[in-house]
């Protein structure tokens, strides 16, 4: 099944952010419960002095009457501790808002959070139109919960969108209130600083959708062992792991330098996705083996676990740029059609993915969805009989790559699957349709 990330498909956004987003609070970031302010990590100290900008605000609360009693708690809603009880019409100055419209005051020397439920409006500053001072920066935002995007910095301005939890942003400007300048997705705006971390080095990010491992890169390197690991971030958690011994790896040096170069590591393109690999794990060359020399059959593959194959059972196409493994008694016939089609088109055929460890579909799984990713344990790829060729074109169901394959790839043991075809039976559009996902049936 189909595994990279390929223009034009997108992540999808989870089911549980989705279910997170609608439960938010009415015009705010998150739910009322979970409203304390967060401090916001600050600018590493290696970055440069930032420049002055000039940015909208929203009105701000500068000043609040109590109309009643009312508990100061240590966090904004009322699971948190009582500090103290300030009477009813007294004045206090507002230092900040949670989105859930609580408001952080100081009276008699103690400083908490008041529900404004409570309170009158005596002061505001700003109109909407006025432009605090902000600061450029170079950070990677990310997240703490689904977040509303918006036009300006403060809730005063209009929603243009939301990005989930989790979601890498890069942010470019940061507002005197706390408030990030980001750019995710297509989209751009605004977001609060109190729910999310900060990251300057050896970030997780969002280098966008691409094609193939490749994605017009040269600096190339393969691992010198199995159970090599890519991380998110150089202190995150592992994204993918296990992959496999001789597996091609490509360095992207353009990305690295924006998510910020971490000493003994490389920011790297491997598997169908990407991210932060120790450099003592790569090599510049590979020495897998180029032939089945153990006589290794398609049936005692088929009895290993799936995505768990020996490097023993693994070659890599010495005709292939990539150097792609696949499992032993696939690779002959492969080369045979690799041949043929290179008679027909005077090129050698483009291979993106073929063998996939367990680890490794789990992660494209949970981040494509069944619809273009098996579920793990069940695909060809994790016993490397299946290849997969780019998304362009001529390997599409109108392309002459694509039909010539689908009439010849049978004469050599390969083939294209009816449930994977452009249309069903029944002549409706097939939404599992794979033009590019060709399998291996030989002995």
């Amino acid at each position: 099944m189909k595994t990279h990330f390929s223009s034009p498909r997108q992540f999808a956004v989870s089911t549980a952010g989705v279910l997170l987003a609608g439960a938010l609070a009415f015009g705010g970031l998150m739910p009322a419960s979970a409203a304390q302010a967060i401090p916001a990590a600050q600018p590493s100290t290696q970055l440069a002095a930032p420049a002055t900008l000039q940015v909208h605000a929203a009105k701000r609360v500068v000043q609040v009457k109590t109309t009643s009693n009312l508990n100061m708690r240590s966090g904004s809603s009322t699971k948190y501790r009582v500090v103290l009880t300030i009477p009813k019409n007294k004045t206090v100055t507002v230092k900040s808002q949670a989105s859930n419209g609580w408001y952080q005051v100081t009276y008699n020397k103690k400083t908490g959070w008041i529900s404004n439920k409570y309170t009158k409006v005596t002061k505001t500053s700003g109109t909407g139109k006025t432009s605090p001072r902000a600061k450029s920066v170079k950070l990677w935002i990310t997240p703490k919960s689904t977040m509303n995007i918006r036009k300006g910095a403060g809730t005063g301005h209009s929603v243009v969108g939301k990005i989930s939890k989790g979601q890498p942003a890069y942010a470019t400007s940061k507002a005197a209130n706390g408030w990030y300048k980001i750019s995710t997705q297509g989209k751009n705006g605004w977001i609060s600083g109190a729910y999310v971390t900060t990251c300057s080095q050896g970030c997780a990010i969002d280098a966008g959708p691409y094609t193939t491992n490749r994605a017009g890169l040269s600096d190339r390197y393969f691992t010198k062992s199995s159970g090599a690991d890519l991380f998110a971030s150089v202190k995150g958690k592992k994204r993918i792991g296990d992959i496999p011994k001789n597996s091609i790896v490509y360095r992207d040096k353009a990305w690295e330098k924006k998510a910020g170069p971490v000493s003994g590591w490389y920011y790297v393109r491997t598997q169908g996705a990407d991210g932060w690999m120790k450099a003592s794990a790569l090599k510049r060359s590979t020495n897998a083996k180029t032939s089945n020399t153990s006589k290794t059959t398609r049936a005692k593959i088929l009895k290993q676990a799936n995505g768990k194959l020996p490097s023993s059972m693994l070659v890599a196409l010495h005709w292939d740029r990539e150097k792609t493994l696949i499992a032993a008694p696939a690779a002959a016939d492969l080369g045979r059609l690799n041949a043929a089609f290179k008679k027909k088109f005077g090129k050698n055929l483009d291979i993106d993915l073929a063998y996939r460890t367990l680890d490794t579909q789990k992660f494209l799984y949970q981040e494509l969805g069944h619809y273009i990713a098996a579920k793990p344990g069940t695909s060809n790829h994790g016993w490397g009989l299946a290849i997969d060729v780019p998304e362009t074109y001529n390997y599409s169901f109108k392309g002459k790559y694509y039909k010539w394959l689908k009439a010849n790839s049978k004469k050599y043991n390969w083939i294209h699957r009816k449930n994977l075809e452009e249309f069903r039976a029944d002549g409706s559009r097939n939404p599992y349709a794979e033009a590019w996902h060709f399998e291996y049936v030989g002995k």
